[in-house]
């Protein structure tokens, strides 16, 4: 594997002494460099980078944002098991089989499948041990997949909302879909908020974390699946795929993340690390040059081998033990 180094001579850090938008600080900031290598444009951005909270942050938004998620962009993909062929057929039971596996005690079939097929969002979810009556809200949620999972699950009460939607949609299962943003749903309010790699594309995280608590039921629970500064960051740098310039306006370290949570009025009940092999075939793809586009997006085979991408996921779950994933689960409630 590359032992690409943090920073190469030409990403070089500048000190700055301009404010960080989470907690204030202005001594010892730092600006990097970051290029767009999703799409492969290879437009250049600004990160402020502070020295107090660790937050990384875009200086200066893009002026039309929305052409940096283009309809083929991967949260708006659709479900590949919906189809009537023998194998979507067959991936539809699989998928339901292990998703039915998060939500109860496994046996060992579910097991295996759990470990061999992730899904990160309802793994998540399903911590929080909610009822199948409870409102649930997800902010960000693309095309609905997770939606129509837990709808798939018995679960009733749901509405997804996404700001670059195309369109409003209704999925033929009932699970709705709204094109819009938090502050439209002022006056209901929901049992489940939930961001699942969405919070980090949100301008203003103070402002959207205190429209989330006053949505808030008295008992319930505020979900936020983000990417945080760990190894990979350390490692990769300005190669970190998970910076994923412009997109990502809002890069957090624990310690700004409590700080955030708390200004809103949120405690961090608990954090989890569910970062995934991605942190490394990806930014070794960046390290070297190559963008996301390029290879077909999600098809990193064409480039590592096998044991190279089996490895890649062990290491991840072994940074997820150290607390040293670049990807952590946030489970807030109301102070």
């Amino acid at each position: 594997m590359s032992t690409q180094t943090r920073l190469t001579s030409s990403d070089e850090p500048q000190s700055t002494a301009q404010v960080c938008q989470i907690c204030g600080g202005r001594a010892g900031n730092r600006i990097h460099s970051v290029r767009e290598m999703m799409l492969g444009s290879r437009d250049k951005f600004r990160y402020l980078e502070c020295h107090t909270c660790g937050c990384l942050q875009l200086i200066e938004f893009p002026e039309d944002l929305a052409r940096y998620y283009p309809s083929g962009y991967t949260a708006f993909g659709g479900n590949s098991d919906r189809g009537s062929s023998f194998f979507q057929k067959v991936r539809r039971q699989v998928r339901k089989r292990r998703n039915q596996g998060l939500l109860k005690r496994p046996n060992w079939i579910d097991r295996y499948l759990i470990e061999s097929f992730d899904n990160l969002p309802l793994k998540a979810f399903a911590r929080l041990g909610v009822s199948r009556h409870a409102r649930i809200l997800d902010v960000g949620c693309g095309s609905g997949i997770l939606l129509m999972d837990l709808k798939e699950l018995g679960y009733e009460n749901l509405l997804g909302l996404d700001r670059f939607l195309p369109q409003s949609l209704e999925d033929n299962r009932g699970v709705k879909i709204v094109r819009g943003e938090l502050q439209d749903l002022k006056g209901t309010q929901w049992d489940v908020i939930m961001f699942h790699h969405s919070f980090e594309h949100m301008s203003d995280p103070l402002g959207i974390l205190r429209l989330a608590a006053g949505l808030q039921s008295p008992d319930g629970r505020c979900l936020i699946r983000v990417p945080v500064l760990g190894w990979a960051w350390e490692h990769y740098g300005v190669h970190w795929a998970q910076l994923d310039a412009p997109r990502h306006l809002y890069l957090h370290t624990i310690k700004s993340f409590r700080l955030l949570a708390a200004a809103a009025g949120f405690d961090v009940v608990d954090v989890s690390y569910d970062s995934n092999e991605f942190q490394f075939w990806a930014s070794e793809l960046y390290s070297r040059d190559i963008d996301f586009a390029s290879i077909d997006g999600s098809r990193p085979q064409k480039i590592f081998s096998k044991p190279e991408l089996r490895d890649f996921k062990a290491r991840s779950r072994e940074l997820n033990a150290k607390a040293l994933g670049d990807s952590a689960v946030f489970n807030l409630r109301k102070s």
